[in-house]
């Protein structure tokens, strides 16, 4: 097989002066904080961390540490960051940007040669589709999360090479590599009522988070462990999406192009241009779409009732294994396909109107989880192991 490469040359750097590893404090503050307290976080080319507070009070702890750079260069990168707290009748203000987007992790190649992404060592995606648990998805969750932090420079060389004078690939040498890691942690006490504008920033809560939200994200990327608040207000658009657990709240998705969610339960979702999948969907769950592809694997044995409203949506649908349930399609021009064997094509009506395009009624047998609802017009399910019955009026 003919290797494909590719050049990439927006990292590489011309460096000068003498190199080594340092560590500087960007920010350090703290805020006391009671149940009353609320706060917003204006983020904009920043990377965080938000972790639970032991001690009431709310603590901002922002680290670079530089590998392989020279003063001069340090000196530039802390002036192109300007971070900024303040505390005005009970309510917390943090303002962080920066010129350049800083992230956990911050490679800089400096040969010559430029840098050559091996595809034929580097990890392929499998097309095929097949039920994930939700332990899977949360596993696949926590790699993307954390993985690559934990051996930065083994992430980069298992991805990247060099040439040599033949032309060869070979793995890059560390000390022509250059490694920026951030740490901005932020601390809060599980009773901040807290809003989040974040513009370009990446977001990650290491803590099951039961404070009340409000996010809005353009761009980056937000990672969580359980989410719990029936007020949390969300927004996200144009970034990648990751949560181990979902529980109460509203949340805004367009286009979201890697949404990997570990369980739903009590939650209203409203998407477009979106893909995204979901574990385990459990009680009380409504999702309106349109033109996004979701994955439905698994179903919580009393999930009671799912609600999809949807338009040119793509829909990978899991049935619910073991326990009874039943589900009823209405809607119009969509088309059902049973995994390689058939598909059936609802054509449209004559003048529109929706119609049950397909039934299964519940058996009677057994534990029965719940009811599945779509509301689906010029749509496509993929049905992967169950038949329905179908019907035109």
């Amino acid at each position: 097989m003919k290797r494909l490469t590719f050049k990439i040359c927006l990292l590489m750097l011309i460096t000068s002066g003498a190199l080594f590893a340092q560590k500087k404090t960007v920010y350090s503050e703290s805020f006391s904080a009671d149940k009353k307290t609320t706060a917003i976080f204006n983020l904009e080319n920043t990377t965080v961390s938000i972790e639970n507070s032991t001690d009431g009070k709310v603590h901002f702890d922002y680290t670079l540490e530089f590998d392989g750079y020279s003063n001069k260069e340090i000196e530039e990168k802390l002036r192109n960051i300007k971070v900024e707290a303040t505390k005005f009748e009970n309510h917390i203000t943090l303002i962080s940007n920066s010129v350049t987007q800083i992230s956990d992790v911050t490679y800089a190649y400096t040969a010559p040669e430029g840098l050559v992404y091996d595809y034929e060592n580097s990890k392929t995606s499998n097309d095929t589709i097949v039920r994930k648990s939700r332990d899977s998805i949360v596993e696949e969750i926590r790699y993307n999360a954390f993985g690559k932090i934990k051996a930065p420079f083994k992430y980069f060389n298992d991805r990247f090479k060099t040439k040599d004078e033949n032309g060869k690939l070979k793995n890059i040498r560390k000390g022509n590599v250059k490694i920026l890691r951030s740490q901005f942690v932020i601390k809060i006490p599980p009773y901040l009522k807290l809003k989040i504008n974040g513009k370009d920033a990446q977001i990650t809560m290491r803590d099951d988070r039961m404070n009340e939200l409000s996010v809005v994200l353009k761009r980056g990327y937000f990672y969580a462990k359980q989410l719990i608040n029936e007020y949390n207000l969300f927004k996200i658009e144009n970034a990648n999406l990751r949560a181990e657990g979902i529980v109460g709240g509203a949340y805004n998705f367009n286009n979201i192009s890697k949404g990997l969610i570990g369980s739903v339960q009590n939650v209203s979702i409203t998407s477009e241009f979106s893909k995204i999948q979901i574990g385990e969907l459990k009680e009380k769950v409504s999702i309106t779409d349109f033109n996004s592809e979701y994955f439905f694997y698994n179903w919580d044995p009393n999930f009671k009732r799912f609600d999809l409203f949807s338009e040119y949506s793509k829909i990978h649908l899991f049935y619910p294994q073991d326990n009874d349930f039943s589900m009823k399609v209405m809607g119009n021009n969509t088309k059902s396909m049973y995994g390689n064997k058939y598909e059936v094509n609802m054509q449209p009506t004559s003048k529109g109107e929706k119609f049950n395009m397909m039934e299964r009624k519940a058996k009677g047998e057994g534990h029965f989880s719940g009811a599945i609802n779509f509301d689906i017009i010029h749509g496509i399910i993929y049905n992967y192991n169950d038949t329905f019955t179908s019907s035109k009026n």
